[in-house]
């Protein structure tokens, strides 16, 4: 049963001017870069978005309502101001990308019904699978409980 942690990151949430750096598809994290912020900050379309608490129980209210449809198991969410991550498994084959889409895609338009049509995410989300029962209990135990917004998880339900 494949099992993975999916990260969507807010649009403009983690820009190339980040203190830590920023991600660079097929090479992962590079130092920051004030002349390509400055270039994205002009062609940039819409303003960024932030995840108040109010819009991180949206997500998370979206995913479980949506779980069974998706046919997902939904272990764990994670939420704080600039991203969400989300826990899950599933038994039939399908790939990562098409279950990683369906939830992005379901997020989206939950929260264009609730507010209004924008771009709401970053254009790639994270993806890492989970090795083994040992990497599940780490991300369970230790890494997403410390986000500083709102989580849910099977164990202790909707918790901050």
């Amino acid at each position: 049963m494949p099992c993975y942690l999916f990260t969507f990151h807010a649009y403009r949430s983690w820009m190339p001017d980040h203190k830590r750096g920023f991600t660079r598809r097929k090479e992962g994290i590079v130092p920051k870069d004030e002349k390509l912020a400055t270039a994205y900050e002009r062609e940039a379309k819409e303003e960024p978005v932030t995840f108040f608490e109010d819009l991180q129980l949206v997500l998370i209210d979206e995913l479980l309502n949506n779980a069974d449809k998706q046919s997902i198991r939904l272990h764990y969410v994670a939420t704080d101001a600039t991203h969400v991550h989300v826990l899950v498994s599933w038994k039939e084959f399908r790939p990562w990308e098409k279950v990683r889409l369906s939830i992005k895609s379901s997020l989206t338009r939950c929260l264009n019904r609730k507010l209004k049509p924008r771009t709401w995410f970053a254009e790639n989300a994270s993806r890492k699978r989970v090795k083994d029962q040992r990497h599940f209990d780490y991300l369970v135990a230790t890494y997403l409980p410390k986000h500083g917004g709102w989580k849910r998880s099977e164990a202790k339900g909707l918790h901050k």
